[in-house]
């Protein structure tokens, strides 16, 4: 941006797959002098009825978007007084949705001295068109990661289950959309990030993206590292424990090292279309394996989730059975 030029005010998201990078993405540019990108909010998903509303909300809809996003999990991570924050609806005339949901970002902005706000909430990459239209001229950064570490790293964390094509759900979403909305009329607000490339080729990745959100590159942006636990909430330090130092080629490519080979064959059954198309090699590339891959797809698709509903049935009985029981050891211990 040169001198002279409109100074760009217009919101942005980072959005894409868990697991991907987009945390380190947030550190980085959270560390410009301008922005400013609060932890992940998350509670837009739970009103997508209201996100295309194009008019000021009704009192009882102001209350719903008030307690949806008090009441989610995530509030405690803005560090926002939720007294204070009901005064502050309280105080709007005609409120929009953007009106309110601006609030939490406005009052982050204040606190670091800072003129643009961004989020980095992955899950949004499904709410793309509508968060277009709520916040206008907003721009959406995709972060990109081989899906075959993503999915590891799901496993690791177990947040989708013990079995690898249990954690390729979350990426194999993210790719649909972002595939999605780069061939809409959304293309132009779109920017696509190989975590890859922002880990090996870093300084040069990072203009690419101030270019595109028409800021100035600046060099602390580069050393971000030392603001870690300032910006992660403590709740989640711990799953980003590396990010205490910047990742370094040993964290490109590492299902190489940390997949069997059969779990190799999983992952490009299930995501080698979207591999592919964004230029990761596949291991099981030979014509000779696509009868096999497919297979092993349908196998994953189809009868894995039909054989494991009485496991799950039955993990779920046990669950009431003994929370039942819990129940009334703690209603007798009581009355003892």
């Amino acid at each position: 941006m040169s001198k002279g030029e409109a100074v760009n005010t217009a919101p942005f998201f980072i959005i894409g797959s868990g697991r991907s990078g987009t945390t380190l993405l947030r550190l980085i540019l959270g560390s410009h002098s301008r922005l400013s990108i609060p932890p992940e909010t998350w509670y837009l998903n739970k009103l997508p009825d209201l996100l295309t509303l194009d008019r000021p909300l009704t009192s009882q809809e102001c209350e719903r978007v008030v307690q949806v996003m008090t009441g989610h999990y995530r509030w405690p991570d803005l560090d926002f007084h939720t007294d204070e924050f009901r005064r502050r609806v309280a105080a709007l005339k005609s409120p929009r949705l953007r009106d309110i949901v601006e609030i939490v970002y406005l009052e982050h902005l204040a606190r670091e001295h800072k003129s643009r706000w961004g989020d980095k909430t992955p899950g949004y990459i499904e709410l793309v068109p509508q968060l277009a239209q709520l916040f206008p001229g907003a721009k959406f950064i995709h972060v990109i990661r081989d899906g075959r570490d993503v999915a590891k790293s799901f496993q690791v964390r177990r947040w989708s289950g013990d079995w690898l094509h249990q954690n390729a759900g979350e990426w194999l979403t993210a790719m649909s959309c972002g595939e999605r909305w780069k061939s809409s009329t959304l293309a132009r607000q779109l920017l696509e990030v190989r975590y890859e490339d922002l880990v090996l080729d870093q300084e040069n990745q990072v203009r690419r993206i101030c270019q595109f959100l028409e800021e100035e590159f600046e060099p602390q942006m580069l050393t971000w590292h030392t603001n870690v636990e300032n910006l992660v909430p403590a709740r989640e330090i711990h799953i980003h424990e590396k990010l205490t130092q910047a990742p370094t080629s040993e964290d490109v490519g590492r299902w190489k090292r940390e997949l069997r080979a059969r779990e190799v064959l999983v992952c490009e059954a299930l995501m080698g279309r979207h591999l592919k198309l964004h230029g990761y090699e596949l291991h099981f590339a030979g014509r000779g394996w696509r009868p096999i891959l497919w297979l092993t797809r349908q196998y994953c698709e189809q009868v894995l989730p039909v054989a494991s509903m009485p496991l799950r049935a039955f993990r779920a009985l046990k669950k009431q059975i003994s929370a039942a029981f819990g129940g009334r050891e703690a209603k007798a211990g009581h009355g003892s």
